[in-house]
């Protein structure tokens, strides 16, 4: 199915539509783990049509490797986010949507939880129940993306934390359930305003932020 997409897509319409994802725009990847078990999410997304691949970690002999196969998900913008939470490990701190973020509203000042310890988040990460890497890429004529939005989040003990580093030294902060959804959605957002052209500008007046 990927020869077919690079081949120009061939006669089904799953080859056409993933012959017009492998240059989208905007594209994500959701690395997902927790214990022995795992996902890739590869995210693509034109217009308000999405494609989702995702591939299963797998682990033998003590070595991790992706195992063969793909499931391939469309769906709309609206759609996304429900389509994506069953790539998710089970923890309702991942999944849940962006409408549980209490507060402002997205792409203001996130909200966080209580107010804990720095170095008692620190500790608590020895216990991770799972994590989720993502990043969202803006891309233009360049064989590079020109914008990236990386995070990284951790669940502990039901705790949704959001792990940065501060001086290169590693800054959890407590985050309520929703704002991974909500973080995801702000960045496909920023992407595809970076990769929109300014109006009367033309292909070469693309926003850059």
């Amino acid at each position: 199915m990927t020869a077919e997409a690079r081949d120009g897509g061939g006669t089904t319409a799953v080859g056409t539509a993933l012959a017009e994802h492998l240059g989208a725009p905007v594209r994500a990847t959701l690395i997902a783990t927790s214990g022995s078990s795992g996902t890739v999410t590869r995210l693509t997304l034109i217009g308000d049509h999405a494609l989702l691949v995702i591939q299963v970690i797998a682990e033998r002999d003590g070595e991790t490797f992706l195992a063969p196969g793909a499931e391939l998900r469309f769906a709309t913008a609206d759609q996304l986010w429900p389509a994506l939470t069953a790539a998710l490990p089970p923890f309702e701190a991942l999944r849940a949507p962006a409408s549980a973020v209490p507060g402002p509203a997205l792409g203001s000042t996130p909200s966080t939880g209580p107010v804990v310890d720095r170095a008692e988040l620190v500790r608590l990460l020895d216990d991770e129940q799972a994590n989720l890497q993502v990043s969202v890429e803006a891309w233009g004529d360049s064989d590079a993306p020109e914008v990236v939005w990386p995070r990284l989040w951790s669940v502990v003990d039901g705790r949704l934390l959001d792990v940065r580093t501060d001086d290169g030294a590693v800054a959890p902060v407590e985050r309520p359930a929703g704002s991974v959804a909500a973080e995801l959605q702000w960045a496909l957002v920023g992407a595809v305003d970076a990769t929109t052209p300014e109006p009367g500008t033309g292909a070469e007046g693309e926003a850059r932020q």
